[in-house]
């Protein structure tokens, strides 16, 4: 692997060495000038001793703790031969493991990916959708084997200049880069980073990318056969591993909008073919199905349809099965595809072969862990959807074949229920919570009682008291502050009725993070207006102290419709009778707790957190709870008591009001 990893493997052998004999780990690999944080050591330490025994590590570790950098000094150490995939759910984590391994004094050549997509030098990705761009590529790519125009001049240089390619693309492995740094290197010396990268993953040992690189069955496995090895000999790091049961259940779901089903009949205006009248049959009976749901449903209104009685319709209107119609689709896409590559169309994706793909799926996955919807969504689609309620078939074959994983998040409690979520077998997986590592006398957490979003109490009676601890929490607090709500409904029923003397944010669909960090960066007197679950109470970092409160107003449960009661009966059955607690009341707890976490991201933030709820105090939300929320939070029965407990707050640090906006410290996430 080059001078590179001999210097790499040297230094674990050393780290190892100290380990055994009860030394510190500190001067050989963490960056220059960088303290060992309180909890890290311990992070580093069990995480390391559960990936040596090949088992899974799942750690609650609060921001602060240092978690990113402690995954990579368990892994790194003990590596060897094997890979390193490191996995996440939004490109923002990508930089942060970047930049943590080019503070490390010895690093092994790493490569990063976005999408394939993402990554092309031509930028002819405008206007195409993934499948677009993935058949106009493959495309360019045949003709530029054989020299056929149009090609990809890029890619031509790849496989001209082979030996040259590879070794820009080592040097951009060396130098880890990050996917559009090498874009930007590869492209201006004429070749195709994506293509590049692939072809010398081979001779790396750590990769970095989104889920799907991880827990995708075919893109996975194009990864694996590039890196030339399998499951056995790569260690796996999932960072904010909270979001993988959802992931992995949207990995295993499908749906078809209308947009898609008219343009499949647009598509037989074009192309002839035998089956050419049972096509339009079969789209023309999907349509009635569309228009039907189109004068039944309101806005954002989910129904579920029944796959028996939808196959029924077919063979009562047109003799045959919907599985059988699927087929046809299926098979009438793929001469519409090959009539447009003859034809050199730019465009080889096919709108019936999709309509048939996913008849298929909606055909076949009809047991108890499937739910078939149709539903108008808020752009006003109808939209037909086949959900999956596991994604365990997903999850449990990956990590049980890793050579040992690390699963991570600021927030992973109660962990059991995520284990048993990821999980069908609970043997070798170590679970741990860590304590936020940050100091308690630097935050005060405040729990209403005499408020609650529960319905039957959300009268304007309660719209008053939350607009009252709303405006008595922006007299007394210092500093910008954010108000989170449980949906966009109560959001606008509750706005109209609060005046403070801030400048108000409201959270809106084109609303833009970076704006929104800009204005907080200008003064201390904004409100921010949003919802738990948003773009701005989660994935989303406010540096500098740059919030010094949140206040949650209410409980944040999902939407009561039948794919919810769907998942809570499903949930019921596969873990004794738990089905709410595992579906209903956790991620509503996550949503929470993740808005409030926006407060605090560096051991020198001071801030406050309020609950507008009364029921986290009940005996079975309250234990959902980090440990150092159920610690540390505080009642408060009036908005009077609040506004003195946060006035009091602040008097306490007034000494100190000048370190309150001046920076904070660098951290490492």
């Amino acid at each position: 692997m080059g001078s590179k990893v001999s210097g790499f493997s040297k230094t674990v052998g050393k780290f190892t060495r100290e380990r055994k004999r009860g030394k510190i780990p500190e001067i050989t690999w963490f960056p220059k000038n960088y303290e060992v944080r309180r909890g890290q050591r311990e992070f580093i330490e069990e995480a390391s001793e559960t990936i040596k025994n090949n088992e899974i590590f799942l750690g609650s570790a609060p921001c602060g703790i240092g978690k990113s950098l402690g995954s990579l000094l368990a892994v790194l150490p003990q590596i060897r031969e094997n890979k390193l995939l490191i996995c996440f759910r939004t490109r923002s984590q990508l930089h942060i493991y970047l930049k943590e391994l080019r503070a490390l004094g010895h690093n092994p050549p790493t490569v990063s990916f976005f999408s394939k997509q993402d990554m092309c030098p031509l930028y002819r990705k405008g206007g195409l959708s993934y499948f677009d761009f993935l058949e106009e590529c493959n495309r360019l790519k045949v003709n530029s084997e054989s020299s056929t125009k149009p090609y990809c001049r890029f890619y031509r240089k790849v496989i001209r200049k082979r030996k040259e390619a590879e070794e820009v693309a080592l040097d951009c492995a060396r130098k880890i880069l990050g996917p559009r740094e090498a874009v930007r290197w590869m492209s201006r010396r004429g070749f195709c980073a994506y293509e590049a990268l692939k072809k010398v993953l081979n001779r790396v040992a750590i990769f970095l990318g989104t889920y799907h690189y991880v827990f995708n069955p075919s893109i996975r496995e194009a990864l694996l056969k590039s890196f030339e090895v399998d499951l056995s000999n790569v260690y796996i790091v999932v960072d904010e591993a909270h979001n993988l049961p959802a992931f992995s259940r949207e990995l295993l779901s499908d749906q078809l909008t209308q947009n898609t089903l008219e343009d499949a009949l647009k598509e037989t205006e074009t192309f002839e073919n035998e089956a050419l009248l049972s096509v339009r049959e079969y789209l023309t009976l999907l349509e009635e199905v569309f228009q039907r749901a189109r004068k039944s449903l309101k806005k954002e209104e989910l129904k579920q349809l029944n796959p028996q009685r939808f196959d029924a319709l077919f063979v009562d209107k047109s003799g045959v099965s919907g599985s059988e119609v699927a087929e046809t689709l299926h098979e009438y896409g793929e001469h519409v595809r090959e009539a447009r590559r003859e034809l050199g169309y730019e465009r080889i994706f096919s709108y019936n072969h999709r309509v048939g793909e996913f008849m298929e799926r909606f055909f076949a996955k009809v047991e108890t862990k499937y739910i078939h919807l149709v539903k108008r969504d808020w752009k006003e689609r109808i939209v037909l959807e086949v959900r999956s309620l596991d994604g365990r078939e997903i999850t449990d074959p990956v990590l049980q074949q890793a050579r040992g994983s690390i699963l991570m998040s600021g927030f992973l409690s109660p962990l059991k229920i995520y284990k048993d979520l990821i999980l069908y077998d609970h043997g070798g997986v170590h679970l741990k919570e860590f304590d936020s590592p940050f100091p308690s006398e630097n935050r005060l957490i405040l729990t209403a009682v005499d408020v609650s979003s529960q319905f039957k109490k959300r009268t304007n009676k309660m719209l008053e008291k939350w607009r009252d601890y709303i405006e008595t929490i922006s007299e007394v607090n210092e500093g910008n502050m954010a108000v989170f709500f449980t949906s966009y409904g109560l959001l606008h029923s509750l706005l109209p009725l609060v005046r403070t003397h801030r400048k108000e944010i409201v959270e809106q669909r084109k609303t833009r993070r970076g704006e929104v960090i800009a204005q907080l960066a200008k003064s201390t007197d904004n409100i921010l207006f949003g919802v738990m679950g948003g773009k701005f109470s989660e994935g989303i970092d406010y540096p500098n102290n740059l919030l010094t409160c949140a206040v949650a107003v209410g409980l944040p449960y999902a939407t009561w419709d039948v794919h919810q009661k769907a998942l809570i009966k499903y949930f019921n059955h596969q873990f004794s009778g738990n089905g709410r607690t595992y579906a209903y009341l956790t991620p509503a707890v996550l949503r929470l707790i993740q808005a409030c976490g926006r407060v605090h991201r560096s051991a020198v933030d001071k801030g406050c957190i309020v609950l507008l709820d009364e029921r986290v105090t009940h005996p079975s939300i309250k234990p959902q709870l980090p440990n150092y929320f159920q610690k540390e939070m505080k009642i408060v029965r009036s908005q009077i008591d609040c506004g003195e407990q946060i006035g009091n707050f602040w008097k306490k640090w007034s000494h100190e009001r000048g370190h309150i906006y001046s920076g904070g410290i660098a951290s490492h996430t």
